[in-house]
C-alpha cells in the first residue's frame, strides 16, 4: 500500500466501514474520502466489535493505517475488567521490590 501513494496528500482518504449508520454518512459528507470496499486497501477502518474478533489477529496494519478498536478493547472500557488488570498491575509491581510504584 506504501506503494499505492499512502504518502501523497493529494490522494484523499478511502476508509472501510461494515456499518451503515452515522458513520457512513459522516464519512460520505467528507471531501475526498472515497469508500472501499478491500479488505486491506484504506487508510481508516471503521469496524464492530465481531468484525474485529474475526479478523484483527490476521490484520498486519501498514504504517499509516488505522481502525477504531484494538484487541481486547473492553478490558480498559469495563470498570469491573480494569479494576481486575489494575490489581494484577499492582501485584507485579510488588513481586518485582517496586513497592513504591505500586503504591502510586
Amino acid at each position: 500500500m506504501a506503494g499505492r501513494g499512502a504518502n501523497d496528500p493529494n490522494r484523499g482518504m478511502r476508509y472501510r466501514t461494515c456499518l451503515r449508520n452515522t458513520i457512513l454518512e459522516a464519512c460520505r459528507l467528507r471531501p475526498n474520502w472515497k469508500e472501499t470496499e478491500s479488505d486491506t486497501d484504506w487508510d481508516i477502518c471503521w469496524a464492530d466489535v465481531p468484525w474485529m474478533r474475526e479478523h484483527f489477529d490476521s490484520l498486519q496494519l501498514d504504517v499509516h493505517q488505522r481502525i477504531n478498536h484494538f484487541r481486547n478493547h473492553y478490558e480498559l472500557t469495563r470498570k469491573d475488567l480494569m479494576v481486575k488488570n489494575l490489581k494484577r498491575a499492582k501485584k507485579q509491581l510488588e513481586r518485582e521490590d517496586r513497592a513504591s510504584e505500586a503504591a502510586n
